[in-house]
């Protein structure tokens, strides 16, 4: 009997334990998930303001500043490419920084800097002045605010749920262009360039730099034993970044991604541009322009669901032979309505790329070395993203016109897509250990 009782003892009190256990991880969690989703929804609007003042905003740029500083095209361009391509390279250092410090001060600065940046620009009376602060200091910019960071900041947040917020993200990003691209293209006509410039300043002085400062801290971890420690290392799966360069999968996904985001820089950077030259008002020009962001707001979502029935390798090729076409109806448009087609096309297939090349590459190359086979990829795709709108620019000033550019867009999206669904699929790719 005496040790049948100390038996019920034992299991009661390991059943005790047990309760308290949950109920101490239970809050935790909740608590935890509670404050993500207040940064997601405060990450969202500085997201909204940094890709809408930044990537999306130089396109209604380029005609009214080319013609303040008598720039041809092309040198214009090589600003906006050069931006790009610094931001692009400053990624790696700054994963680094926001994965051992957190992103609170560095996102903070980058607002600021931004503020700041679009008030020397407002003042910029000379061309170089001008080059410069959009190259260096936008381009820095660019490097603590925008994606990979505010990406890295919800990945520490989120154990459960985390794909969820992505979508909720990205879907507040995607209204970046319907509001700044009609936005600026309606103020450039009342207020000029440069007053515009110093009301996106002010918004990111008043706006991100206080979001960023208050709100943004480091998720809070459960304490781990050393034992603990070491289990959570062994259910690592994937490559290395070593392993993933011997794979050829890497490369062919690598130019497949590098090619078709030549095709998008030059298309924001140059279509309103395309389309005033082509005879049409500059604030519709910047509307349909904007418009490509409601029509990815479907693909941000839909797609992406649909990924985890479909394989997200196909649905990503064909999203970039669907960009192609899109394209093809912005060249040969001959009136508003087939504007509206490409905008459709277009944009309902750019929504769904960011979340389908994440997935595409969690199946390849697995979580191990996820930040550093991105990173890796991320430096020719910075190098075609700076080349592309140089590139148009210099066909344009060399033809006067834009087609051949966007024709050779619509080309390399369809070699985009046709090399990614020619990839073998992941599974006979995945390393030997996995």
């Amino acid at each position: 009997m005496a040790s049948n009782e100390a038996g019920e003892k034992l299991a009661s009190l390991q059943q005790h334990r047990a309760n308290a256990s949950f109920m101490a991880k239970e809050p935790f969690s909740s608590r935890r998930s509670s404050y993500g989703w207040i940064l997601v929804g405060a990450l969202g609007l500085t997201t909204i303001l940094s890709y809408g003042t930044t990537q999306y905003l130089f396109g209604t740029l380029v005609v009214p500043v080319s013609d303040t500083f008598h720039w041809n095209r092309a040198s214009i361009s090589s600003v906006y490419a050069v931006s790009l391509l610094l931001a692009g390279l400053l990624g790696v250092p700054v994963g680094y920084l926001v994965d051992r410090y957190g992103a609170r001060l560095l996102m903070t600065l980058g607002s600021l800097l931004g503020g700041l940046t679009f008030f020397g620009l407002a003042s910029a009376h000379a061309a170089w002045q001008f080059a410069l602060l959009w190259a260096g200091g936008m381009g820095l910019a660019m490097a603590l605010f925008l994606y990979p960071v505010t990406f890295t900041v919800i990945t520490t947040w989120f154990e459960q749920g985390r794909g969820k917020a992505f979508a909720v993200l990205t879907f507040l990003g995607g209204l970046a262009s319907p509001i700044f691209f009609p936005l600026a293209g309606a103020l450039l006509p009342m207020m000029g360039w440069r007053s515009m410039l110093l009301l996106f300043g002010g918004m990111h002085l008043v706006i991100a730099v206080p979001l960023h400062g208050l709100l943004l801290r480091r998720a809070p971890r459960r304490a781990r034993s050393q034992k603990q420690q070491e289990h959570a290392l062994l259910r690592e799966e994937g490559m290395t970044a070593r392993q993933a360069l011997h794979q050829r999968p890497f490369w062919t996904l690598t130019v497949s991604f590098a090619i078709a985001m030549l095709g998008n820089t030059v298309l924001f950077t140059h279509q309103v541009a395309h389309l005033i030259q082509r005879g049409y008002d500059p604030v519709l020009a910047a509307t349909l322009a904007g418009g490509l962001g409601l029509a990815s707001l479907p693909g941000r979502v839909g797609l992406n669901l649909l990924s985890e029935r479909i394989s997200p390798r196909l649905l990503l090729g064909l999203c970039h032979v669907v960009q192609a076409l899109g394209v093809v109806f912005l060249i040969l448009a001959p009136s508003v309505p087939w504007l509206l087609v490409y905008v459709l096309l277009y944009g309902a297939a750019f929504g769904a790329i960011s979340p389908l090349k994440a997935s595409v590459v969690a199946d390849y190359f697995g979580k191990k070395a996820y930040g550093a086979i991105t990173a890796l990829q991320g430096l020719p795709i910075a190098l075609c993203t700076a080349a592309g709108p140089v590139l148009a620019g210099w066909l344009y000033d060399l033809l006067g016109r834009y087609d051949l550019a966007f024709w050779l867009c619509a080309g390399g999206f369809l070699l985009a897509g046709i090399g990614i669904a020619l990839t073998p699929p992941a599974r006979l790719w995945m390393h030997p250990s996995l």
